[in-house]
């Protein structure tokens, strides 16, 4: 049931489309009236509601100073169709929606009633009743709309003929716990691969305002012992692995680049080539010192410096 059902009837009932002979605009606020009682009937005998649907036609004219137009009561008996077919605990709040929908009806009515006599009246009385809230994000039906609301109809009606036996009831359930442990599994997998991912992910790039070759490995090299003296562990490991970065740059082992991670600089490397396993010690050791912020020390830089040396910085 939507809000957009009594603003399109009442849109169609300001139109004047002609539609041949019809029930004066009392007859029809009399059957609209007939109709909120019907509805009304249902918080008592709810099993009435096939009775009412039936009595209700699919469709009046009603004749107006400004001709003859046509009143759609589909979507009034789709929501008692609706409502039929509820479980208990649901038709108390349709109930209320219908009835709710049939007195916006009967004031959309008596609105075009007072505006025989007074059209300025009746427009601000309309755009008054438009302006609510229910109405706020009102629009009539697209072609679209109308189409999924006919198909959405019928699979209902289909699927509400479907009377499945005890046997194919219990087949069903134990596939609908087979996709959703299915769904579980993968949901499992997914997240243990992005904890990994995560691990292995590189470090932040560190971007330096030249590339490592630039300076001389030498002078790397000595910064890093100038900081040790200082027992400034940490930055020296930092400046030892940047001469041993370097010292294989300038030696041609990949093109400069400054903005490269130390994983990338690792990855250039060919695991065949002699230095990779020195490089690759070297760069553990910068990851979780410079990066992982882990406390370093003297045996730490002393292990720096002799992969250093087996990479040929001597």
């Amino acid at each position: 049931m939507t809000s957009s059902r009594p603003y399109a009837l009442l849109v169609l009932f300001l139109c004047g489309v002609s539609y041949g002979a019809g029930v004066s605009l009392q007859d029809y606020r009399g059957q609209l009236h007939d109709i909120a009682e019907k509805v009304r009937s249902l918080q008592d005998h709810p099993e009435q509601a096939g009775n009412i649907i039936a009595a209700i036609p699919d469709e009046t004219s009603v004749r107006t100073e400004n001709g003859d137009v046509a009143i759609n009561f589909h979507p009034l008996k789709d929501d008692l169709t609706e409502f039929s077919k509820a479980g208990a605990n649901l038709k108390p709040e349709q109930l209320e929606q219908l009835e709710s929908y049939v007195q916006r009806l009967e004031e959309g009515a008596a609105v075009f009633d007072h505006g025989q006599a007074d059209a300025s009246s009746s427009r601000q009385k309309i755009d008054e009743i438009l302006a609510r809230r229910e109405f706020r994000n009102v629009h009539r039906p697209s072609m679209k709309e109308t189409l999924l609301g006919k198909l959405y109809r019928r699979l209902a009606r289909l699927l509400g003929r479907i009377h499945l036996q005890k046997g194919a009831f219990n087949v069903i359930q134990i596939m609908v716990y087979l996709l959703v442990g299915a769904a579980l599994l993968l949901l499992v997998f997914w997240t243990l691969n992005r904890f990994r991912r995560k691990a292995d992910e590189a470090p932040p790039r560190e971007i330096i305002p030249f590339s490592p070759s630039a300076k001389s490995w030498r002078a790397w090299l000595g910064e890093a012992r100038n900081s040790a003296e200082k027992q400034d562990w940490r930055n020296a490991i930092h400046l030892a692995y940047w001469a041993g970065i370097s010292f294989l740059e300038s030696g041609g082992a990949w093109k400069p680049n400054r903005a490269r991670t130390p994983r990338e600089y690792l990855r250039l490397l060919s695991t065949r080539n002699s230095n990779y396993p020195s490089l690759s010690a070297l760069t553990r050791k910068f990851e979780i010192v410079w990066y992982g912020d882990r406390p370093a020390g003297q045996q730490d830089f002393q292990e720096t410096l002799a992969q250093l040396e087996k990479l040929g910085c001597r």
